[in-house]
């Protein structure tokens, strides 16, 4: 299982809106002031996420949650965002090179196959939402007297 903490920001009936901006190791890192993510992150609005809320649970803004993921998931999810891109992209390139297209017909159906491929992680998201296989494991209160 991978485990994560993260602040909840707002509490509803059935989900949880959380922080999912960049972990604290990001903030320590050396090569901080060059990394490419960092100024993406900067660009964007903040990030959040929605998790299904566990029947019961007594959270609140402020609060901590650790979430979890099993292993395979994480490792299905890599996989059809990283992987398939990469493999498909070199398949359609390496097989217009053997069928003796030129370089523009090449790319182009290298370009075509990498924006298909990403169609099965668009679906699995859809199917599944954005933190379909997060799961609640622990509430860390956050210090001093409930509102």
């Amino acid at each position: 299982m991978i485990c994560e903490r993260r602040r909840v920001l707002a509490v509803a009936a059935d989900h949880l809106v959380i922080d999912a901006g960049r972990a604290a190791g990001c903030a320590a890192c050396a090569a901080r002031p060059g990394c490419g993510a960092v100024a993406l992150e900067g660009m964007s609005g903040p990030a959040l996420l929605s998790v299904a809320r566990p029947e019961a649970l007594a959270v609140g803004p402020g609060d901590e949650i650790e979430l979890a993921m099993e292993g395979n998931a994480f490792l299905a999810a890599a996989g059809l965002a990283y992987l398939l891109p990469a493999a498909a992209l070199v398949a359609a390139v390496c097989a217009a090179a053997a069928a003796g297209l030129s370089d523009l017909s090449a790319g182009a159906l290298g370009a075509l196959a990498l924006a298909l491929s990403f169609l099965p992680l668009a679906r699995a998201e859809r199917r599944a939402g954005a933190a379909g296989p997060l799961v609640v494991v622990a509430v860390h209160p956050a210090p001093g007297p409930r509102v």
